[in-house]
């Protein structure tokens, strides 16, 4: 190996044979291939000058000149606007002496025109009439209407302060003013382990202006000696009320049954004295007469409530009856007080809830 400034230079020496020619010729040329193949992959020093690196931005369009609107055609220019038509300054105003009157006469006069009562008098009342409201009130609303819908659940109690069941009314008003009244009554706690007894009563008929007017009444009684069903029928048109015993009796009027008559009593003109009353147990048709108290209170779950009683007249030796109406929720009944024929309170029921709708 011979040295050159700088380096070292490689020295070759050639074959003499001829396999060994050939060889070398073959090996040369394999390393021109390699050169041609390759050669493209070699990174040469370029001496052109590098592009700016791409880049790209927003820029504000240009603005537009506004180029004139074509004339519209004929057909629509011709026709005005309405804006311009109605315009109030393209018409002359004229002095209010000259100003010509066309309107109608109705409309002539000014609005704030004030309106003379006296004159107005004649066109409001043209003949003697009773107010109208009156007249509202006692033929459509009487002084305590009846919801359309109502609830009551009361305690049963034997005596006054022994509890032995409960008793759920519910009452509903159709849209057709028909009613349907229904009662039930059972035994809870230690009652209903020493005696049965189950009550299912049921008033049904119209809701008309003097008020519950009844056309069935039907009674399911289950206690430890059985059953025992009643129905009545009242058949207004006939004036005969129907039981299912095969008896009947002469209907009056305004009559009711042994459950509707204590929601009646709301819709009746209540006054101090007595009020007369038809009323069926389903056996028979009875005639009581109904003392209105004084106001009292009386004690219920949720305190104290202003109610106003009822109280049968009866003689010694005849079951009574008192009814209590609460004044604070549509003369709707509260309490309920069975008397015996000597006198003592049998049982009553004292209302524990009152749900009311009207809808």
């Amino acid at each position: 190996m011979q040295s050159i400034p700088g380096g070292y230079l490689p020295v070759i020496d050639l074959p003499h044979t001829s396999s060994g020619r050939i060889a070398l010729s073959i090996t040369l040329s394999l390393m021109a291939h390699v050169i041609v193949l390759f050669s493209p992959l070699v990174k040469l020093p370029s001496n052109e000058t590098p592009l700016p690196i791409l880049t790209a931005r927003l820029e504000p369009l240009p603005k537009i000149a506004v180029k004139p609107v074509p004339a519209e055609p004929p057909k629509t220019a011709a026709k005005p606007a309405p804006a311009k038509r109605t315009k109030p300054h393209a018409v002359p105003v004229l002095p209010d002496a000259a100003q010509p009157d066309t309107r109608p006469a109705e409309e002539s006069q000014p609005e704030t025109q004030p309106i003379d009562p006296e004159a107005q008098a004649p066109l409001i009342e043209s003949g003697p009439q009773p107010p109208a409201t009156d007249k509202v009130v006692e033929e459509i609303e009487p002084a305590h209407p009846l919801p359309k819908r109502a609830q009551l659940t009361f305690i049963a109690y034997k005596g006054t302060d022994f509890p032995v069941g409960e008793a759920r009314h519910l009452l509903e008003i159709g849209d057709n003013k028909s009613y349907t009244l229904k009662v039930s009554m059972n035994t809870t706690g230690l009652a209903s382990i020493f005696k049965t007894y189950e009550l299912n009563q049921q008033s049904s008929g119209t809701l008309t202006a003097q008020g519950l007017r009844p056309n069935q009444y039907s009674e399911m009684k289950n206690t430890s000696n059985g059953k025992e069903a009643l129905d009545a029928k009242f058949a207004w048109e006939e004036k005969s009320l129907f039981f299912s015993n095969g008896s009947n009796a002469q209907l009056p009027e305004h009559a009711q049954d042994i459950i509707s008559f204590m929601y009646q009593l709301s819709q009746l003109s209540l006054g101090k004295g007595t009020i007369p009353m038809y009323i069926s147990n389903g056996k028979k048709l009875e005639r009581y007469e109904l003392a209105v108290g004084e106001e009292e209170q009386i004690h219920t779950e949720f305190g104290l409530l202003r109610a106003l009683p009822f109280r049968k007249i009866h003689a010694y030796g005849e079951e009574g009856l008192e009814v209590w109406l609460g004044m604070e929720y549509r003369l709707l009944p509260v309490k309920i007080r069975q008397i015996d024929r000597t006198g003592k309170i049998a049982g009553e029921m004292v209302v524990s809830e009152i749900r009311v709708s009207d809808e």
